[in-house]
């Protein structure tokens, strides 16, 4: 598994960077295969850790949080294309969380998101 060095931007504003990339596309068929905490899920415990799996093999390019603290950018050095991703949290609040996500396969740019709660 693939570990990021990586940290939350805790308190920075909800915004938009601007347009959409064009070239990033929403597939019918996702190549996000699992994540932890689960898509749709509610967890009861404490979150320390987003993980993704891919399917094929992506190159992460971006991760951003959104949820009761405002949107939260993390940052993400990815070595290539890896299955498995595992991105540090601070402890979340009680809330509802959406995770947007872009990862590149041999050259083509998806995009995806979902969401889980935290009690």
């Amino acid at each position: 598994m693939a570990m990021l060095g990586g940290a939350l931007l805790a308190g920075c504003a909800a915004q938009s960077s601007g347009a959409p990339d064009p070239t990033a596309r929403q597939s019918p068929v996702s190549i996000l295969k699992s994540s932890k905490p689960a898509a749709g899920s509610t967890v009861a415990a404490s979150v320390d850790s987003l993980e993704l799996h891919f399917d094929p093999p992506a190159r992460l390019d971006e991760v951003t949080l959104d949820g009761v603290g405002g949107t939260m950018p993390m940052m993400v050095h990815s070595v290539g294309e890896v299955a498995d991703y595992s991105l540090p949290l601070p402890g979340l609040e009680a809330g509802r969380y959406n995770v947007n996500w872009r990862a590149t396969v041999r050259g083509r740019q998806y995009r995806g998101a979902f969401a889980f709660a935290v009690q």
